[in-house]
């Protein structure tokens, strides 16, 4: 076979990998942008009473009345006990705090570029330290 072909095999799986990374992370951001409203909405729990039926005016401006309500029950479930509330919340904050420390990870890995030297230098000397005493050296004739 000849040269040619490896190298355009090469170009092709080089493409089909960078394909499926962007994939990847279209999915990653579709996730996290869904596991952040979950927490947003479940931290809204503040802004609503626990046995409010109809979402907020403003909620209602913002994202329209199904939205909204959608955002109220959700809401409702931040003041319920962990024990009681259901796993969705706590699978969202898991999976939003996931996708960014390993987006924290990816980009140290890409910047982190340190270099550990050791230097040894012979020790100061001044009248404090003076240094290694230094002997003269003298021939003997026999």
């Amino acid at each position: 076979m000849s040269e040619g072909f490896f190298l355009r095999k090469e170009l092709k799986d080089e493409k089909q990998k960078e394909m499926r990374l962007a994939r990847i992370e279209e999915l990653e951001n579709e996730i996290f942008e869904r596991a952040a409203g979950v927490v947003n909405a479940v931290l809204s729990f503040v802004e609503v009473k626990h046995d409010q039926q109809e979402p907020p005016p403003e909620w209602i401006a913002e994202l329209g009345y199904d939205a909204a309500v959608q955002k109220l029950r959700i809401a409702q479930l931040g003041y319920l006990p962990a024990s009681i509330a259901p796993n969705a919340i706590k699978l969202a904050l898991q999976a939003q705090v996931g996708i960014a420390r390993g987006r924290a990870y990816r980009v140290s890995k890409m910047t982190q570029n340190n270099l550990n030297v050791k230097i040894s230098l012979p020790a100061p000397t001044s009248t404090e330290h003076p240094g290694p005493t230094v002997y003269e050296v003298r021939d003997l004739e026999p």
